[in-house]
């Protein structure tokens, strides 16, 4: 039997890795999240469709600025160290112009398909993901997790924009969802791959202030996200399926960690919680979706 081989060049292959695929699909979860609360049940596939293209290019274009910018301390780190621009394989302007070309693809797509505002709040996160986080904060302050919990809490206002063209109450209630939802998740990675931040010289809460420090913090930072995904529900924005699976889903993580505070395996234990963090994510990205959707046909 014959088979056809299609072989990607390695610069294809290379031009493909800066855009971090994994991350902007998952991003692109959010923002199908905040598109369906704000549709309530009408959704408008075509628009979907112009803000899901929008939202890729513009995330990839972020992915790719944020290599660009981490090319140096990539190098020190196990994980990152065979990235292309880390390895000298793809070179600056190269990069530079590989991201700029696809912001403009995607400011373009949404500009023209969906409406000015939504292309703000897009560009917003660009410059807090790449001019704040990544070329500052990232590097010399644990606040940066903080700073860049702002920028992945953009996707979800992307979506819900594309439809309403105004930042209302769902508005605030995802960022401020999205936002307390990223804090556990990057302490999660960072306990992870502690070293290789260590080699870096990143400035993180579990090398500034210690890993005692973050367990301790732990169960707040969660229950306040857990607190702040019930919003939907107290704004009528959502119905009790979605308040019974959200608080089911959030409880559930910080069951996990309260029982687990005393956990002797630190990377065993932040693999936990990473877990508990991407399905209590996507389940509630899906429940946005579904529940606005059976709630306002059925009314």
């Amino acid at each position: 039997m014959n088979t056809l081989a299609f072989k990607v060049s390695p610069s294809s292959r290379d031009l493909l890795s800066l855009i971090k695929p994994g991350i902007v699909l998952a991003n692109l979860v959010s923002v199908t999240g905040g598109f369906g609360l704000a549709a309530r049940g009408q959704v408008d596939w075509s628009l979907l469709d112009a803000t899901l293209w929008g939202a890729a290019l513009i995330l990839s274009a972020g992915c790719v600025f944020n290599n660009l910018v981490d090319r140096d301390i990539d190098s020190f780190m196990q994980r990152t160290r065979q990235r292309p621009l880390a390895q000298g394989r793809i070179t600056s302007p190269q990069a530079l112009t590989w991201g700029t070309l696809l912001l403009g693809s995607g400011a373009w797509v949404l500009g023209c398909h969906t409406n000015l505002l939504t292309l703000a709040v897009s560009l917003t996160g660009i410059f807090v993901y790449v001019g704040l986080y990544s070329l500052y904060f990232k590097r010399r302050s644990w606040l940066g997790v903080w700073v860049g919990s702002i920028a992945g809490a953009i996707p979800p206002l992307m979506g819900y924009t594309a439809v309403t063209h105004h930042l209302g109450p769902g508005a605030w209630c995802l960022f401020l969802i999205f936002c307390l939802w990223q804090i556990p998740h990057a302490h999660a990675i960072a306990l992870l791959h502690l070293e290789d931040y260590r080699r870096a010289g990143l400035h993180l809460l579990p090398l500034t202030h210690g890993e005692k420090v973050v367990r301790q913090r732990m169960p707040y930072y969660i229950s306040a996200f857990l607190l702040a995904s019930l919003l939907p529900f107290f704004y009528d924005l959502t119905g009790l399926s979605y308040l019974l699976v959200v608080l089911t889903a959030g409880g559930g993580w910080l069951c996990f960690t309260w029982k687990t505070r005393h956990h002797p395996h630190l990377k065993s234990w932040a693999r936990g919680h990473f877990l508990f963090s991407i399905l209590t994510i996507m389940i509630l990205n899906f429940m946005l979706v579904l529940d606005p959707t059976l709630l306002f046909r059925g009314s």
